[in-house]
């Protein structure tokens, strides 16, 4: 088997294989194995994110505009929204020639779109000279996208904490940064690092917080996962030290 896998490939491995008293390919393809886990579970969870994201969009969109075509409602999001925005749009219409729809274009944003979306907000020069910065505390939180995550305010109060846009952002930001390490065929072994922290988690934090953005979407949902996830199904069969 460490004839079909590079060197530089299982440099990564070999440390913590030494540490777990385990051949370097066995941890390799338990790291494989667990990737494919989370890509799965994950992706459940997107789907939800972005569905219930979307509904409350669309509900404030309908408020202000009359319509629930939220991307053309004149909302204020900021200049990385509106590209991102464009891009999708862009590439369905390179992509299909039949008349692309509303949720054509929620499945064609990404998870970091819906994530970009619980950040503050960042500036808008669309308008030049009459710039600013969107308020998405205040304009897109506070008018609904809250609701999307009804599960929160108990999950919140539960970990002894206040139910806040940033408690939410941080449960998804976390799950996003390991999607994006798996998308990238990153190693899990080691941990995940959270952008911009300067600090990395262990996979089985990691793995909580999936569990934590199912609660505050769905309790439903997080009953399924923690009854159907593949993640916590391959972590349970983690290579451990001395084996």
């Amino acid at each position: 088997m460490r004839a079909c896998i590079t060197d530089e490939r299982l440099t990564s491995y070999d440390s913590e294989a030494r540490r777990r008293s385990c051949p370097a390919p066995r941890l390799y393809l338990w790291d494989h194995d667990m990737a494919s886990a989370c890509m799965g579970d994950i992706a459940i969870l997107e789907v939800v994110l972005r569905n219930h994201m979307d509904r409350q969009l669309s509900l404030i969109a309908l408020e202000q505009s009359g319509t629930e075509d939220w991307y053309m409602a004149g909302l204020r999001f900021d200049d990385r929204t509106q590209r991102q925005i464009r891009e999708a749009w862009g590439h369905l219409t390179v992509q299909q020639r039949k008349r692309h729809t509303h949720g054509h274009l929620v499945a064609a944003l990404t998870f970091g779109f819906w994530r970009n979306l619980l950040e503050n907000g960042g500036a808008i020069h669309a308008h030049w000279p009459d710039e600013g910065s969107a308020d998405y505390e205040n304009d897109l939180w506070r008018k609904g996208i809250v609701k999307a995550f009804p599960g929160g305010r108990r999950h919140a109060s539960d970990a002894n904490a206040k139910w806040t846009r940033r408690f939410a952002l941080d449960i998804v930001k976390t799950v996003h940064a390991l999607r994006n390490r798996v998308a990238h065929h990153e190693p899990l072994v080691n941990g995940i690092p959270l952008p911009g922290e300067n600090r990395r988690i262990t996979l089985a934090d990691a793995m909580q917080t999936c569990f934590d953005l199912a609660m505050i979407l769905d309790r439903d949902l997080y009953a399924w996962l923690m009854d159907n996830s593949k993640m916590k199904l391959v972590l349970g069969h983690e290579p451990q030290p001395n084996e």
